[in-house]
């Protein structure tokens, strides 16, 4: 039986594409790179802001040090006004809402810093969800295991309690290295259901009424 049930974030919950492009654009020009478009955007996001900031600048000639500093101002600008131009997916809070209505506990856990995450969530979901984490320092980010089961201890719940929501190849990642009882991949994030696919998922959701009722038949 499902007892629980943790999201991913960007792609899952919250379309925050178009916020990361711009702020990652805003950047970009103050550098005098080659900005990106929204298929570029999507192709590197996933793996947390460092790696994303390596897959736009490492194409662009950057050197590490270069790197390092632009990741650290894109963070402090992303952290400013995290809900810009943000929205959560259609659907989405009805979701959330009908699963804490039978009893399931809902969480978050993103590789987007913490501080950016927990501002998202409090923006559009208030306290829907148990328990919330961002990228903090001292946590492998994932798809490492560890804050799965971080978020697992702090609800009292086992693996074989939990369903995990997600739309990247990261995720994907993360719920198998996690052995989690349900893992859902869905299809109207970051990646195409073929990638999903490729990286191991064998259960999708088109809409989040189909999370509802892929988690209701455990």
């Amino acid at each position: 039986m499902i007892k629980c049930a943790i999201f991913d974030l960007d792609g899952t919950l919250l379309d925050t594409l178009t916020t990361i492009a711009y702020y990652l654009n805003v950047k970009l020009k103050e550098y005098s790179y080659p900005t990106l478009d929204l298929e570029e955007c999507r192709r590197c996001v996933g793996a947390g802001a460092l790696k994303l900031v390596q897959n736009v600048l490492i194409p662009r000639g950057a050197d590490e040090e270069t790197i390092k500093k632009f990741h650290k101002e894109y963070t402090e600008l992303y952290d400013t006004a995290p809900t810009y131009l943000t929205e959560p997916y259609g659907g989405i809070v009805e979701l959330i809402d009908a699963l804490s209505s039978r009893g399931i506990k809902c969480a978050v856990l993103s590789n987007k810093p913490d501080f950016a995450t927990r501002s998202l969530i409090n923006r559009y979901f208030g306290d829907k969800f148990s328990v919330v984490h961002g990228g903090r320092e001292g946590v492998p980010l994932k798809p490492q295991p560890d804050g799965v089961f971080d978020i697992l201890s702090e609800l009292g719940c086992e693996p074989s309690e939990c369903a995990y929501v997600g739309d990247s190849d990261i995720d994907v990642y993360t719920f198998l290295k996690s052995r989690v009882a349900l893992g859902i991949a869905v299809t109207w994030g970051f990646r195409t259901r073929g990638e999903l696919s490729g990286a191991g998922a064998t259960v999708f959701a088109d809409t989040p009424s189909e999370v509802l009722d892929l988690i209701s038949k455990q």
